[in-house]
């Protein structure tokens, strides 16, 4: 039987729902045993045919002058609550079209935007490079955001986190997808010293990030991630960090909810390596997505939104303009 796109999202949507009932009391676990899955982790099932990405929605967009730089954005207007794309360090504002339309759709306003050494934005000063955090904090003040829902997706899921703990206020949820969300404690260092074999990066961008289902079920959409990915990066041997070292005990301390989702077949983030994060900060909700590797938003993008709207939509309230 073929997969249509109306009825993945519906199956997905049922899903989801009849899961979100028992997560309030799943939230309360401290851990679970070693290697367990953690209560309320949930596993949606594959999409097996692509579509184009949709058109756009009517788009504010252009070149934010920010202290320091400038970042080009785009933003779908509108009085809904703010969503806020934050891109891997393979992609930029242009890798979120399957999120923007849905999102704006369902009443956010989407913002999507290219960090600094990104595609249309202002280059990394290796003298000066600034925080990618306190970029997103320029990029919302100068958009007369007070509060959102931060979307952030591997490299782009830091600069989200960080923010998240250290502004809590304006911050309406977290989504960290497919990333290893920059968590300092030498323990969780360490395993990813043992996963990754030296040089393994420079073999080929979309066998690291795109899962092999997808690499060969969907060819027209890999060729388009790969357009995408190669005018990402302008170049440039400096890459923006953090305002803050992100620690387990500090995301404990944190008070934004979180859903943690990656693929089952991410290389960098697999099932196993987040469900140790979900263990230890049980606040965090869990999501895994088959047949997914680490451009989990790009491969699998309906079990992606309607995990992402399923969870923003738990936390509705006070992500708006001043």
């Amino acid at each position: 039987m073929r997969l249509t796109r109306r009825g993945t999202l519906a199956g997905l949507a049922g899903a989801l729902a009849a899961a979100g009932t028992s997560r309030s009391a799943a939230a309360s676990t401290a851990c679970t045993a070693p290697g367990a899955a953690p209560p309320g982790e949930r596993l949606l099932p594959a999409q097996t045919e692509w579509a184009p990405p949709p058109p756009l929605p009517p788009l504010r967009e252009g070149l934010a002058e920010l202290p320091g730089t400038r970042l080009w954005f785009q933003d779908s207007g509108g009085s809904g609550e703010a969503v806020v794309l934050l891109h891997a360090w393979t992609g930029s504002h242009a890798s979120w079209a399957y999120q923007q339309s849905p999102l704006a759709a369902a009443g956010y306003r989407v913002i999507s935007y290219s960090m600094r050494g990104h595609r249309q934005s202002g280059p990394i000063d290796p003298a000066d490079p600034g925080t990618a955090t306190a970029d997103l904090e320029a990029l919302l003040d100068h958009l007369g955001i007070r509060r959102a829902h931060l979307v952030g997706t591997a490299g782009g899921a830091l600069p989200a986190l960080d923010f998240g703990l250290a502004f809590p206020e304006r911050t309406a949820s977290l989504v960290l997808a497919s990333s290893i969300l920059g968590i300092s404690d030498p323990e969780f260092v360490e395993i990813g010293r043992r996963m990754f074999p030296r040089g393994v990066y420079a073999i080929s961008h979309a066998f690291s990030e795109l899962g092999p289902s997808y690499r060969a079920g969907n060819p027209e959409g890999v060729a388009a991630w790969e357009a995408l990915d190669a005018v990402a990066w302008q170049g440039g041997t400096v890459r923006q960090g953090t305002a803050a070292p992100i620690t387990f005990a500090r995301m404990n301390a944190g008070t934004a909810p979180i859903l943690l989702i990656t693929g089952d077949a991410d290389l960098m983030m697999p099932p196993s390596r987040l469900r140790d994060v979900a263990r230890r900060v049980p606040r965090c909700e869990l999501v895994i997505v088959a047949e997914a590797g680490h451009s989990l938003h790009w491969e699998q993008p309906d079990a992606f939104n309607a995990a992402v709207l399923d969870f923003i939509g738990r936390h509705r309230g006070g992500a708006a303009a001043d």
